[in-house]
């Protein structure tokens, strides 16, 4: 047989797997690790670790990041850069939590998102860090590109989450909505087995990422810590009327969205137009308002009067002000800790990607459209 089939032939038939997952996400803070370990008894992140980006590295990403004109040559460096730094940060966590990468079997690389289109069927997405120089860099198979192959069947690339949250957090009496406030909101609905129905699945708008523009212009911050800033100002009111007046926020769900779309240009233009002017903290207070509202208003058009137990991921999950903002508005759920699910709630991304990798190598499609895909592109290190 030749090796490299005998390679993904040696790793379907095992019993037990170790995957890392790699995420990075539209904060552009860092790269998220999880060591996670698959077998008959499901999914255990056994390690989790950020590690952060320099602020000049940070700046590289944010000058590409969800621009319409860049330079070619930067993108092209940074995909190699960037895959050169995830093997960099991969030594050195499996050193510190004193596991050989011999015990690896996959990485599961998401990469670095720099441009998200979704409309339907001229829908397209780029992530960079390639795959196979991190391959070759690591001396483990990756696998990577997890959003094309979505968009091959049909979708919009994103959201993913739902593909793992309803195999694995489906209760048989209890509806669940399992919301991820990284730079862009998201969530999955998952209704009772009892009650059954259909997984939605759908961005609501921006989480985070219009609060740390805001934050790094301001207040050279790379975000809101605790909230302190948003908790100092004050709510501009015609302007969070005028941001939830944006065309995304009436598209029905599911839909999609990016820092294309929301970013810090599009909120100054509404400010001059409008001429309205805001001291740094009233700002940053508005933005996160907003959050809060445009995921209110997205749960108020599809759960109607049921009850639900609502399990909240990433980087807002430390923001009390958003989460004090989503306790006073969700009458309806019930909130409860992430890790009562099994799962650190910052590792919830990094374990997707690697949930992802491991039912590619298992076999177990997911359906997307109507049409059975499995997600990601394999590299060998040879």
């Amino acid at each position: 047989m030749n090796k490299h089939l005998q390679t993904i032939s040696q790793l379907s038939n095992k019993p037990e797997r170790s995957i890392l997952g790699l995420m990075s996400g539209t904060s552009l803070d860092g790269l998220d690790i999880a060591l996670c370990r698959f077998s008959d008894s499901g999914l255990k992140v056994t390690h989790f670790d950020t590690a952060e980006y320099t602020e000049a590295f940070r700046e590289r990403l944010a000058a590409i990041r969800s621009k319409e004109m860049v330079q070619l040559a930067e993108v092209c460096l940074l995909n190699r850069e960037i895959a050169d730094l995830y093997a960099t940060f991969i030594a050195q966590r499996l050193e510190k939590w004193g596991v050989p990468a011999g015990e690896i079997d996959l990485i599961a690389s998401h990469g670095q998102t720099i441009y998200h289109l979704p409309d339907g069927s001229s829908s397209s997405t780029l992530q960079i860090g390639d795959g196979d120089n991190l391959a070759v860099r690591t001396g483990i198979p990756v696998l990577s590109n997890f959003r094309q192959k979505h968009v091959a069947a049909g979708g919009e690339g994103a959201p993913l989450a739902a593909l793992m949250d309803e195999r694995l957090f489906r209760h048989p009496e209890k509806n669940r909505m399992l919301l991820n406030l990284g730079g862009i909101a998201n969530f999955t609905w998952i209704p009772s087995k009892n009650e059954g129905g259909e997984i939605l699945t759908s961005d609501t708008g921006p989480a985070n990422t219009l609060i740390n523009e805001a934050c790094e212009k301001y207040f050279n911050l790379p975000f809101d810590e605790d909230g302190k800033i948003a908790f100092g100002g004050m709510v501009h009111s015609e302007l969070l009327k005028y941001l939830l007046l944006e065309p995304y926020f009436r598209k029905p769900l599911p839909k999609t969205t990016g820092q294309e779309e929301f970013n810090l240009d599009l909120v100054e233009a509404l400010m001059k137009g409008y001429q309205i002017e805001l001291k740094p903290e009233d700002l940053v207070a508005t933005l996160t308002k907003l959050t809060v509202k445009s995921i209110e208003r997205a749960f108020d058009q599809f759960v109607g009067e049921r009850e639900y137990e609502l399990f909240v991921s990433g980087g807002g999950l430390h923001n009390p002000v958003i989460m004090n903002g989503l306790e006073e508005n969700l009458p309806l759920a019930t909130f409860n800790q992430f890790e009562d699910l099994g799962m650190d709630p910052d590792a919830k991304e990094a374990a997707l990607m690697a949930y992802l990798a491991n039912e590619w190598i298992t076999g177990n499609a997911f359906t997307v459209n109507g049409v059975k895909v499995n997600l990601g592109s394999l590299s060998l290190p040879e």
